[in-house]
């Protein structure tokens, strides 16, 4: 999207080459439209000023940027032109002489009509500005870089209420005696209702409740049928887009049978689509399931039937003012006093709205922190900007003001992001792309435009502009808040379109549009290939994920002719028409996740091209010459493309900055071997940033390394470096490893680089270099299988992520320590997994990685112990530890929350954890000893073969507030009131019992002393025998699902409850008894029927034989 008054420069700059480049050209004109563009620049500062609150000056921007879109297709055609004269002259004799610069006459009538159109128009735009009363601004200064560090902003979520109110509702959600299976959370936008629901979504106590949890968000545009799909993907389902409503809803109750699950729809916009999605199917929120939604609309939350409203609280004012300061930089205390009064009424202009106050309060860091300056902004007229259909008190204010405090360059690239739709994820490293081909990167000596987007990215995140994903730690994906995207579309409507194509698109023709988004989840009918071909001067054509085939996509091709970007990655495509050689523009190319099986060599054409997407293309196996002819490409992505033979020579290819899938060839000479790259093609590329090169095994002769130079690639800051991976092999020769040593020894990164990872290294030592990457951040080691022996990588002092995975052969890490420093001194994260082979750690020492915040270790069945640097680290909350069968203790960890242990068979002990909350234990069945954990709260125990509880739980029991338990029946039995068990569990807050399918076997909650059963007991069991047990001082209701057909349609084979345990109890009860009793009343009969007969006598003991034993039987069966 063009934003006027940094357009018009651009125009300028433009005019100006054509002029220098020399004859040809309608030089008057050209020069007479330069100085009107200049004029028309002030007067666009100033309408853009007042197109807020100003519906006749926003209709003359308007005005202005399509003659700007004109003026630049003319420009297009031009150098189109000149480049087809170019080729032409190239390819015959008799334009050898001709100079290259000129078009012939009929294009030169052609720009110069064009030209003095454009000058008509802006003549009539610039008398029309002067009618509105717009006066020309001075602009100096105000496109330069901004002098602030846009870092971003921490956001402490736990202000307010929220943890009051967070616990509240997880309380009424795990309430099984709940008569609301579903809760809505209301509240306007940006109040926080995802906030809320999202921390009681990632809470404990739900993943303790609940064997399925469930996270949706909904498009605005979502059909009943696509929520349906959403939720079976979200579930672990694999929609393919083309099923039926009956199969999504076979799909979806195969994967909820018998479960208890808990979704959270976030932002429903519409009753209707949750009534004919999942209200007729409420039947499998048996089991105490539960539904949450998060939605603005109370309509919304009335007309769901039986459902839980929750009306969000706004946060207090001093909540706000520590939120506006956070986002300010400002320090609470210093400036209190000055800007407190000032910032109260600030917020009070927010309504106290979270999203708002943020926003502000990054407009307020790049303002000087005086009282006459946060006046202005309490004053700016924006706030009275009320334009928006979806107009939301406080927030939509604070937008406009965040939106007018960016400057020129930056609020092109904020207002593009309106062609994402509506819940799109957005990677850092896609908008960049795009950002870059729609021109929208300024130049600049000293970064490339890469590096310029990235920084772009990181300011509109700080300015909280955009908001990192939700559940992810990964600032390079985020997302646009709908209001903030409301925003932007209302301003940008008539150029950039998301959604369904129309003949009119919010009351405008889409005739006007230049960038479109068809979105692939939308209902029947959808757009087509024809009708985009009809828009002609669109710039972005994305189709990510159609089901798109090559019909008339040739008609495509040649009706888009000023077309920059076109995506059909994951589109049905086969081929590529010949006819797209027509695409002279085109800027990004994305066919990644399609079925084309080559490229034509007409892709030669395509000199403007940027970025090439060619990932995961399964049945390409060949690239075309034509692709080393593109010397503007600055990115050729082939990650997971499987290249039987590469034509293309890379090597004039001076700008690529990103190259995935480099295959390396035996030779030295690319004729010679067309299976891969020669390695000494890679001196040539010189602005490489990433790079991935594969195969490296081929390589034997470590001259040809060194002559790739990459020690001199000074802008490289992602490596991979990849053998073959060959599964077969389990011994390697020490000449083959000692070759590929060295070769990767000659390799030598630069110090620059920040990521490295190596994939199956079939090297006995790391190479040599390894422990010199200074400015190392990341390192990604995968199947080295015969390394024996781990460098001193704690020597890495800006390591922060470290990954090691199926280094089989590797016994012993150990830390050589060349002075006091620590060891690991940043590393957050370290992962290990598939180590068959590891022992132990060496040379490690408390206060050794003591930025270590999660540690995860899978499938190390030799390793003794952790890591002695941890113990005492202060940072260290998330373990997870799987298969570690040889480790016995687990101690002295001061700060841990949460840890996880899975199948550690030989584990012992677990103690002196003093914040210990969530504990899971999953198959150690060896485990006796859990002691000096204060703070333990909620425990999950995962058992299939144990029958009765381990000992440690009995120990703690009494301080849990939630228990989850999943194992066989006979161990569950024992924990129904009365039984052996019983006992240990009572006190606790919840219990959940599932059986090893994790369907539910009973719930129990102590504070409205209720013991729910499921159905499947009481249907073979005697419930008669539970209600009988007394327990003392409260009075246990114990219930029975009673809906045998809730029951009956999500096909729950039933369990049957045995009574072994009871006969056995009972007969132990009455049988000493009953024998000492006969055996005295057969003495007394003898004696009283001494003088009858034989047979008198035989008779009258057999009855009361008889008799007795029914009496016994009678007993046994009461019991």
């Amino acid at each position: 999207m063009m934003i006027a008054s940094a357009a018009l420069p651009a125009a300028s700059c433009l005019v100006k080459e054509i002029l220098e480049g020399g004859g040809g050209v309608p030089a008057d004109d050209l020069r007479r439209l330069e100085r009107k563009l200049d004029k028309a620049r002030g007067l666009a500062a100033d309408a853009e000023g007042k197109e807020g609150r100003d519906a006749s000056a926003r209709a003359w921007l308007r005005e202005l940027r399509d003659v700007l879109y004109l003026l630049r297709d003319g420009f297009d055609d031009f150098r189109r032109a000149a480049a087809l004269r170019n080729q032409q002259g190239r390819r015959s004799l008799r334009h050898w002489f001709i100079l290259l610069s000129n078009i012939d006459k009929n294009q030169y009538k052609i720009f110069k009509a064009s030209i003095r159109s454009v000058n008509e128009k802006l003549d009539g735009i610039i008398q029309k500005g002067s009618e509105l009363g717009l006066q020309a601004i001075n602009l100096e200064g105000q496109n330069g870089s901004s002098e602030f560090s846009w870092e971003v902003v921490c956001n402490d979520d736990t202000l307010g209420d929220i943890q009051n109110e967070k616990n509240k509702l997880i309380d009424i959600l795990t309430e099984r005696k709940s008569p609301n299976k579903v809760m809505t959370i209301v509240g306007d936008s940006g109040v926080g209702k995802t906030t809320l629901a999202r921390k009681i979504h990632d809470d404990h106590r739900m993943r303790n409740a609940f064997s399925i949890v469930v996270w949706v968000s909904i498009p605005n545009d979502l059909d009943d049928i696509g929520l349906l799909s959403a939720i079976a993907k979200a579930a672990g389902g694999n929609p393919r887009g083309e099923e039926s409503r009956v199969q999504l809803e076979d799909m979806l109750a195969a994967i909820l049978k018998g479960k208890r699950f808990f979704m959270v729809l976030d932002d429903l916009h519409s009753h209707e689509i949750y009534e004919n999605s999942l209200e007729a199917h409420l039947h499998v929120c048996s089991h105490g399931s539960r539904i949450l939604i998060t939605t603005r609309d109370e309509n919304v939350s009335t007309k769901v039937k039986d459902a839980y409203i929750y009306q969000v609280k706004k946060l207090s004012f001093q909540d706000c003012w520590s939120l506006l300061c956070r986002n300010a930089c400002l320090d609470e205390s210093l400036y209190g006093s000055i800007l407190r009064n000032t910032g109260i009424a600030i917020i009070q202009k927010c309504n106290k709205l979270p999203l708002a106050v943020k926003i502000i309060g990054a407009v307020l860091r790049t303002k000087e922190p005086t009282h006459e300056v946060w006046q202005r902004v309490y004053e700016n007229e924006g706030w009275s900007f009320k334009e928006l259909q979806d107009y939301v008190h406080g927030l939509t204010g604070a937008i406009y003001l965040g939106y007018h405090d960016l400057p020129l360059h930056l609020k092109q690239c904020f207002i593009y992001l309106s062609l994402f739709p509506e819940g799109f994820v957005i990677r850092q490293q896609f908008v960049s792309q795009l950002w870059i081909s729609e021109g929208l990167i300024e130049d600049r000596v000293d970064s490339s435009p890469e590096k310029t987007a990235e920084g772009y990215y990181r300011e509109l995140l700080s300015r909280n502009l955009l908001q990192p994903e939700i559940g992810n730690d990964d600032i390079t994906r985020c997302t646009i808040h709908d209001q903030v995207r409301s925003f932007l579309q209302f301003f940008a409507k008539d150029k950039i379109f998301a959604g369904e194509l129309k003949t009119s698109i919010n009351g405008n023709s889409s005739e006007g549009l230049r960038h479109v988004w068809i979105r692939s989840n939308l209902p029947s009918p959808r757009t087509t290939v024809e009708e985009i071909g009809t828009v002609k001067h669109l710039k972005t054509v994305i189709l990510y994920k159609n089901p798109l085939g090559n019909r008339s996509l040739d008609k495509l091709f040649k009706g888009l002719n000023y077309l920059q970007v076109l995506d059909l990655g994951g589109t049905e495509i086969k081929y590529i028409p010949r006819t797209f050689e027509s695409l002279y523009h085109l800027r990004l190319l994305n066919l990644s996740l399609t079925r084309i099986t080559e490229l034509p060599e007409s892709i030669e054409c395509l000199t403007n091209l940027q970025f090439l997407g060619l990932r995961y293309c399964n049945w390409l196996h060949n690239l075309p010459n034509g692709i080393g002819k593109l010397q503007n490409l600055r990115n050729l992505d082939l990650r997971g493309t499987n290249l039987h033979q590469v034509l293309p020579s890379l090597v004039n290819l001076k700008q690529l900055s990103t190259l995935h899938g480099f295959v390396v060839n035996r030779k030295s000479k690319r004729e010679d071997d067309p299976s891969g790259w020669p390695l000494e093609d890679l001196k040539y590329l010189d602005a490489l940033r990433s790079l991935q090169i594969l195969r490296l095994e081929r390589v034997s002769d470590s001259s040809r390394v060194k002559e790739a130079m990459m020690e001199k690639k000074s802008h490289l800051k992602e490596l991979e470096l990849c053998c073959s991976n060959d599964d077969r092999q389990s011994e390697v020769q020490e000449e083959d490893a000692r070759t590929l040593k060295h070769i990767f020894d000659c390799l030598s990164p630069p110090q620059c680089l920040k990521s490295l990872k190596i994939v199956s290294y079939y090297g006995k030592v790391f190479p040599d270099w390894l422990l010199s990457l200074s400015n190392l951040q990341r390192l990604v080691l995968t199947d080295c299988k015969f390394c024996e022996h781990m460098p001193n990588l704690g020597q890495l002092i800006e390591l922060k992520f470290l990954i090691i995975i199926a280094c089989s052969k590797l016994v012993t890490i150990k830390h050589e320590r060349t002075g006091t420093d620590q060891a690991f001194p940043k590393l957050e994260q370290l992962h290990l997994k598939d180590m068959p082979n590891l022992e132990s750690w060496r040379g490690f020492a408390p206060g050794d990685m003591p930025s270590l915040v999660k540690l995860r270790l899978e499938n190390c069945p030799k390793l003794r112990n952790l890591p002695y640097g941890i113990k005492k680290s202060k940072f260290l909350t998330s373990m997870q530890l799987h298969r570690v069968d040889k480790l016995q203790i687990i101690e002295d960890l001061p700060v841990l929350k949460e840890l996880v242990v899975q199948a550690c068979d030989e584990l012992e002990r677990i103690s002196d954890i003093p914040l210990l909350e969530v504990l899971i234990v999953a198959g150690c069945s060896r485990l006796k000893d859990i002691t000096e954990v204060p703070l333990l709260r909620h425990v999950r125990v995962v058992d299939r073969e144990i029958r009765e509880l381990p000992n440690w739980f009995a120990v703690n029991a009494s301080i849990l507030q939630t228990f989850t338990i999943v194992g066989r029946a006979e161990l569950l039995e024992r924990l129904l009131p009365n039984h052996d068990d019983w006992e240990i569990i009572r006190h606790i807050s919840k219990v959940y019992a599932n059986l090893p399918d994790e369907s539910p076997f009973f719930t129990y909650t102590k504070s409205s002393a209720d013991f729910h059963i499921d159905q499947r007991i009481g249907e073979r069991g005697n419930a008669s025998v539970l209600l009988a047990a007394g327990i003392p001082h409260e009075a246990l209701n114990i219930s029975l699902e009673n809906s045998i057909v809730r029951t009956s349609q999500i096909g729950v084979p039933r369990v049957q409850v045995r009574r072994i345990s009871i006969l056995k109890r009972a007969i132990r009860r009455y049988l000493v008894l009953y024998l000492i009793m006969a055996l005295i009343l057969m003495q007394v009969l003898s004696y009283l029927l001494q003088n009858r007969t034989y047979r008198e006598v035989w008779l009258v003991q057999t009855l009361f034989i008889f008799f007795t034993t029914v009496f016994l039987l009678l007993l046994v069966f009461l019991e």
